[in-house]
Order: structure tokens, then sequence, then C-alpha cells
């Protein structure tokens, strides 16, 4: 994604349908993984096995912790389940930031050529397994195509369109998300607020679900609707900018002290990858659990605190998933 700075801003109605929309194939039949994916060129480098990584972020007074999500990425929510009880535990000692991860389009027809596959290839689709016929395939790559290009499924503001992976309201969502954070002091009602979502609402029905989750947590829901209104597209172009400064790609990721954790590197096919932080070897499984994150960020203090003795429970259920929503 490429950093454009935005003059022109969409006046958005209060009480109305806010106007955000992702219309990728991925969406429409593949939940975030799809055929386009066999348009990429590049690949990324999974070792099979591998040595164990070691993760050694610098050390300061007061560690700083951004993660990258969406707001409706079910990786990113664990992961945001996984960082609560980090944050209850350490509080003001540590900086836990979110941001939030947005497409800007500047050229529609150019993007959802792109993003929709190419109808030429539905031979290589169908051999893959994407669909089960040519027709099939031509038939839905020309309906996402011109879905994709209806331009009141996004934000608009001068030339450009701005969206996000799991649609309008996962859009607005991450907004209201970013307008919550900034409004409030007291973080634990941001974080109730979040938890509050994640449980109660989905990408199809945040947009009247969420008033009630913000007042539940305390938080001022005409408050966090004037800052949409009128703050949107400069809170959404911020956003751009820190995941274009960090090479952001996917939900979640997170950095320490703006050190990648965990390091890919530490993550191996067979599902066997290690990684020591300081005097303690965590494995795969275990990388995105609260106390394993907890220790990377203990880690990072100067002089860590003495929060840093408690060790943190499992999170119920299975453990939080190596994967992740991208672009």
């Amino acid at each position: 994604m490429k950093k454009e700075t935005e003059t022109r801003y969409l006046q958005i109605p209060t009480t109305g349908v806010i106007f955000f929309s992702i219309l990728l194939v991925a969406v429409s039949f593949f939940a975030g993984f799809s055929y386009v994916k066999l348009k990429s060129t590049g690949t990324v480098a999974v070792p099979t096995t591998a040595a164990t990584a070691i993760f050694a972020a610098s050390k300061t007074n007061k560690p700083e912790l951004k993660f990258f999500v969406m707001s409706f990425c079910p990786y990113g929510n664990q992961m945001e389940d996984s960082l609560r009880p980090v944050f209850d535990l350490l509080g003001s000692k540590v900086d836990i930031t979110p941001h939030y991860i947005f497409e800007k389009v500047t050229d529609l027809n150019s993007f959802c050529a792109t993003s929709s596959g190419d109808i030429t290839k539905c031979s290589t689709y169908v051999t893959s397994g994407y669909f089960k016929t040519e027709a099939e395939c031509k038939t839905t790559i020309t309906a996402d195509v011109t879905k994709c290009k209806d331009e009141t499924g996004y934000i608009k503001a001068g030339n450009a369109f701005y969206a996000s992976l799991h649609g309008r309201q996962e859009a607005t969502q991450d907004v209201r998300e970013i307008c919550a954070w900034n409004q409030t002091t007291d973080k634990k009602q941001w974080w109730d607020f979040v938890g509050n979502v994640n449980k109660n609402c989905t990408a199809q029905n945040a947009d009247s679900c969420w008033t009630e989750q913000a007042q539940k947590a305390g938080l001022d829901a005409t408050k966090i609707t004037e800052c949409f209104n009128t703050q949107a597209v400069n809170l959404i172009e911020k956003e751009i900018a820190a995941t274009t400064q960090y090479k952001v790609q996917g939900s979640p990721t997170v950095l320490i002290n703006d050190v990648v954790f965990p390091p890919e590197s530490a993550y191996t096919q067979d599902g066997k990858g290690t990684l020591k932080i300081g005097d303690k070897v965590a494995t795969q499984d275990q990388f995105r659990s609260p106390n394993v994150i907890k220790t990377a960020i203990c880690a990072s203090f100067n002089k860590s605190p003495n929060e840093c003795k408690t060790a943190l429970k499992d999170l119920t259920g299975a453990a939080p998933a190596a994967g992740a929503c991208g672009n």
C-alpha cells in the first residue's frame, strides 16, 4: 500500500449507513483465502524444520507493543484475547497500542481486475480445485468485478476509496475502535468495548450492534460517532502510514519495540518451531499465548517490574492459531 495524503473528506451522516466496503473475491467465497493467491509471483519461505529462533528486542524503560489487526479477523481477535491479560497485568508500565489495516484504492478498475481473479485463467483455477467448472469460475469473477466496481460500497474522498478485508462493516468498526482508543484515558474501557464487540457482533451487523457494546463498556457512543463523522479519512490515512512504515500485511502483526514478534524464522512447516526469549523457550503453539507475549515484553525492559514474575494462564479452548488475515 502506498501512503498518499488526502485533503478532501466525505461528510458521513450521523444516523445513516457508513460507506465502507471491501469486495475482494476472497471475502465473497473463500473467507480470506482465494484463487487470487495463484497469481502471486513470490512465495514466503517457511522452513520445514529449524533450530530455535531467538527473540531479542531492544530494551527500554517502558516497552512499546504495537499490534495490527482487522476488527473481525478471527486471528486478530485471538490476539486481542491474548493481549488483554497482558494489559491487565502490566497496565501503564508498558505501552500497548492498537493499529488497523486498511486498503486504499486509487484506481478502482485496476484494483478490481487484480483482486477478483483473472477470468482468462479459469482453467487453472478449476484444475487447482477452486471451481468445479470454467463456467462457474467466469460467472463468479464477472459478478465479483461488477460488485467491486460499485463506488457506493466504499468510503470515497477525492479519487480515493478505502476498505477493509472483511467488508464495509469491518472498516466502520475499525474506525470506531480507533476513535474510542483516542477518546478514553481509561484504556480498560477500550479493552472492554473491543471484547464486547468480538463476542457479540459480526462483520454483518456491526453497524447496528456496536453502540450497545460501547455503552456497556462505559464509553460515549455519541462522541465515537462524531469522531467517525469528522475524522474517519484522516484516521485511516494515519493507519495506512503506520502499516506502510512497518511493512505490515497481515492481521495480527505484533511489534515489541519495533521488532516483529514472533519472528517469522520461528515458524516451521512441521509445527515444531521454537523460540528462545531470554532464558525461556516457547514452542510454536505457544507463540501467541498471553504468558509468552508477556515474557517477550518483560524481556524488553531495562529493568523488568515485579509483575513480570506472574505467570499468565493460557486462553481457554484451542491454542491461538498461527494464521493471519492478509491482503
